[in-house]
């Protein structure tokens, strides 16, 4: 069994297998300083605005939408819902499926109440 070492150009020990010390690193994109404002970019806020319309959503649409599996929407519901988001859940009538929607009242009141008590 041969247990020798192998040096590279730069005379450190290197492993036999491993890649020269000179290999080119990949270089990381440079993220832009300035977040573009246009519309929501990140899926938490594309939930709440899903949530937020008038006769809510069905589960299924924000499955499609987010390319969320539904316990996963669960999930995220449930994390709005520990945020202080007030999610109100229904049944779809016409095939029983979860519809979730925002009660935009509460969270008017909410925010009136903060308000007052500044």
């Amino acid at each position: 069994m041969n247990t020798s070492k192998i040096a590279n150009d730069a005379g450190q020990a290197a492993l036999p297998n491993a890649a020269p010390a000179s290999a080119p690193k990949q270089k990381r994109r440079a993220l832009s300083s300035k977040p573009d404002k246009s519309g929501p970019k990140i899926k938490q806020d594309q939930l709440v605005a899903l949530l937020s319309k008038p006769n809510g959503v069905r589960i299924s649409a924000i499955s499609e939408r987010l390319g969320w599996q539904a316990h996963s929407v669960r999930a995220a519901i449930s994390g709005l819902r520990k945020r202080g988001h007030d999610v109100v859940t229904s049944k779809y009538p016409k095939i029983g499926e979860m519809v979730y929607t925002i009660n935009a009242a509460a969270e008017e009141s909410e925010a009136d109440a903060v308000g007052m008590s500044s």
